[in-house]
């Protein structure tokens, strides 16, 4: 299938960082992990894996190295992380960041769906944020399941791409900016069914949990999800008018100003055990 161009800055090229400008993208990751709803989920997940002292573990779809780090220090010198990434330049950034645990802290570059290593190799297996973004989701849980040690923990969270919001008296604008947000994405409606996906690639012991977050600081949400560049993209291809644009600028400044912004979104977490 062919892949269609996107013009630079759209949420759903996180799936090419390579090809765009990578220093906005690690922005991005930056911004999402000064969150505190960001750090509290990625923190639930950690639990879930079941990581202790001499675990070794795997992060697919690493980005910066941030969260592999942080299992790292779960799973301690006895243990061992490996973080997988597609783009070079997050690898890059993130052996910078975090070279002085290189010898139990690696980083790989890998397809999701392909990872290239033996299988039953971790003892746990996660990714966040990152099937939204491939093209075959089913397949990267599968071959996450496949590295995975009998009884091994796979934990899995997206977010529900239709189901983010951000407050507008110009509704209806809103609602296309964001639907372009979420389409922008190869896989807006993961979240709703990677429940089904861990059953059909003979995970046991499902569970599915919800975690929705409203977030009042407009600044991180429009470097997250780039409303300017969005739009522009909107307008390029005829679905926004420049006054509509417009408009709705007019009124976001309006909330940013006044301390009236929010916007929210629900996150999916899935976990499960390879069988026995």
């Amino acid at each position: 299938m062919r892949q269609v161009d996107r013009p630079a800055g759209l949420l759903g090229n996180f799936a090419r960082v390579d090809s765009m400008n990578s220093a906005d993208f690690v922005g991005r990751l930056d911004a999402m992990h000064m969150l505190e709803f960001f750090r509290t989920y990625k923190q639930e997940t950690f639990a879930l894996l079941g990581l202790r002292a001499g675990s070794t573990a795997a992060d697919i779809g690493c980005g910066t190295g941030e969260d592999a780090s942080a299992m790292h220090g779960l799973v301690g010198q006895s243990g061992s992380i490996v973080g997988f990434d597609l783009s070079d330049a997050m690898l890059a950034e993130a052996r910078r960041r975090h070279s002085e645990n290189e010898t139990n802290l690696k980083f790989i570059r890998a397809q999701a769906g392909e990872l290239g290593v033996a299988g039953e190799t971790f003892d746990a297996v996660r990714a966040d944020r990152v099937l939204t973004h491939v093209q075959e989701p089913a397949a990267v849980v599968r071959e996450m399941a496949r590295v995975l040690k009998p009884g091994g923990r796979i934990v899995i969270s997206e977010p529900d791409m239709l189901g983010c919001w951000v407050t507008n008296r110009h509704r209806e604008i809103s609602d296309r900016i964001m639907r372009e947000i979420a389409m922008s994405c190869r896989q807006p409606y993961i979240a709703r069914d990677l429940y089904h996906c861990f059953l059909e690639a003979g995970i046991s012991d499902v569970q599915l949990s919800l975690r929705p977050v409203a977030i009042a600081d407009p600044e991180p949400v429009d470097n997250i999800l780039g409303f300017r560049q969005t739009m522009d993209a909107m307008i390029q291809n005829g679905n926004l008018k420049i006054e509509e644009a417009n408009l709705w600028f007019a009124d976001f400044n309006d909330r940013r100003n006044r301390g009236y912004f929010l916007a929210g979104v629900t996150i999916f977490i899935v976990s499960g055990s390879k069988k026995l």
